[in-house]
């Protein structure tokens, strides 16, 4: 049923949790897994107190964690990984990659490290699933 899975991961304890779901759904499918964390460019910064190339960095440094922790846990379950490390707008960084990559379905945490909250789940979560033209699994907390 699934060929290409499309995990969207920052490190965050949803995100976490979505890595087991995704990487089970693969392990099941025989699908391949891409692995993607986007480096957020809204980030609202004081540039006078913090230069953006230090604050980019960090974030670049995070993102590669975060898929670097998922790569780990789908290696242990024999799952193929593909990574992509993407910079821009979350949602609209994710939907490219489904639409380009054949993705058969999207799995995302509820919320995640993002400050920009929405009333029930995170703007990126939402925002895929309004968009995403397959199905989106969204895992939540506990």
């Amino acid at each position: 049923m699934y060929r290409h899975i499309l995990l969207a991961t920052d490190g965050s304890e949803h995100a976490q949790r979505a890595t087991e779901h995704a990487v089970a759904l693969a392990s099941l499918a025989g699908a391949r897994l891409h692995l993607a964390s986007v480096i957020e460019t809204r980030t609202a910064y004081d540039s006078a107190i913090i230069e953006r190339e230090a604050v980019e960095e960090s974030l670049r440094e995070h993102a590669d964690e975060a898929i670097t922790a998922a790569e780990e846990v789908a290696a242990e379950a024999g799952v193929e990984t593909e990574r992509w490390l993407l910079r821009g707008v979350p949602a609209e960084e994710l939907l490219t990659v489904i639409g380009e990559q054949d993705i058969d379905l999207v799995v995302l945490g509820e919320q995640g490290l993002s400050a920009f909250k929405t009333v029930l789940l995170g703007s990126t979560a939402e925002a895929v699933i309004h968009r995403s033209p397959v199905p989106v699994t969204v895992v939540g907390g506990g």
